[in-house]
């Protein structure tokens, strides 16, 4: 599956399923997080798009630009199209004394991407990301909520093999 950056229209079957998630989780601003959590995660590209941010700001009462700081402020939220894997390696003080700056360049390697970057297919994207609390394995890389720590070159080869080899679940 490659992703487009055009902006498409959502279907009914995605206008549904948003307002279902804003339902299910609540209509206030105190559930704005985890909605826009949920949202993000359950849509195919992996971001929270003007379509969408309207819906969630028509249905929580919240103005726009309100929900645009919420978007831009918390990192682990996108008003970018995402890769399907978004591969983080955290370059906290114990990860770095660690070696995550080897890290970066195993993953590098691996991916043939530079951090910052997304691989052509859209399969793959690579940043930083803060302390995740597991100094004892660091460095580590995080993909989506798993932590992989205690890492070398064929351990990094073997998670981005297994990886690319599941790209259509």
């Amino acid at each position: 599956m490659s992703y487009k950056l055009v902006s498409k229209p959502l279907s009914e079957e995605q206008t549904k399923m948003v307002n279902d998630i804003i339902e299910k989780n609540g209509s206030t601003k105190k559930d704005i997080l985890n909605t826009l959590i949920e949202l993000q995660d359950s849509l195919e590209e992996k971001y929270i798009g003007e379509e969408v941010a309207k819906i969630v700001s028509d249905k929580i009462g919240i103005p726009l630009v309100d929900l645009y700081d919420i978007l831009t402020f918390y990192d682990m939220l996108s008003t970018k199209p995402r890769a399907k894997y978004k591969i983080e390696v955290c370059t906290c003080a114990s990860c770095y004394l660690n070696g995550s700056d080897s890290l970066v360049d195993i993953v590098e390697r691996n991916l043939g991407i530079k951090l910052g970057e997304h691989t052509d297919d859209w399969l793959f994207e690579f940043e930083k990301c803060s302390c995740v609390g597991a100094c004892e394995i660091g460095p580590i890389i995080k993909v989506g909520n798993e932590i992989y720590g205690n890492l070398n070159e064929r351990l990094v080869a073997s998670i981005i093999g297994e990886l690319r080899d599941n790209k259509d679940l």
